[in-house]
């Protein structure tokens, strides 16, 4: 905020404050959540009215160190001499390098310091990796499983075979393996 706008927010947050009652020391404890709630709404509206709104996304440069700026200069440099485009081409590599890592490096410290409920927020942001190639599994018979389903099946189909003469078997459904095993499952399995 300038100065001048953070005068201006002072002077509209005294002006609607002097026209709320102050909690005193007999207040409920309804009156304080109703005096914390008309904070947060007034002080967010006296802030969109005088401040200017920053965006947060993923294209905020935080990760930028004195190596990137270093780099981009380079790459500016070279481009410009348009002699050499192996140079430029060198320079735009190291630039890319020096990216990933700062951003690795400022994700990892952020992982760090994650505490509580933290942990979730960040478990949002990550998304697990598609499209990802395995090879064919092949059984003891010479069976090849391709698909990602065949894959997950056959382990489960070896370690838990079926048995015909048992009709309450069932097979452990996908991604259970970390869940408590009961007594009565194991009779049922035995």
């Amino acid at each position: 905020m300038m100065e001048e706008d953070a005068e201006a927010a002072e002077k509209l947050w005294v002006e609607l404050l002097r026209e709320r009652a102050h909690l005193d020391a007999e207040c409920t404890e309804d009156e304080v959540e109703q005096e914390a709630a008309w904070c947060q709404e007034v002080m967010s509206s006296v802030l969109n009215t005088t401040a200017k709104k920053l965006r947060i996304c993923a294209k905020l440069k935080r990760w930028w160190n004195a190596d990137i700026k270093d780099r981009r200069e380079a790459v500016a440099r070279e481009e410009r001499r348009r002699q050499n485009s192996e140079e430029a081409t060198l320079a735009k590599a190291e630039l890319q390098k020096s990216i990933w890592q700062s951003q690795s490096q400022m994700w990892s410290d952020y992982l760090q310091n994650l505490r509580g409920a933290e942990v979730w927020r960040a478990a949002q942001c990550t998304n697990p990796q598609g499209g990802m190639t395995v090879e064919a599994i092949t059984d003891r018979e010479g069976k090849q499983e391709n698909t990602a389903t065949e894959k997950e099946e056959m382990p489960r189909r070896k370690s838990f075979p079926l048995n015909d003469d048992d009709h309450y078997y069932e097979l452990p459904p996908a991604a259970s393996a970390h869940t408590h095993v009961t007594e009565q499952a194991v009779e049922r399995g035995l």
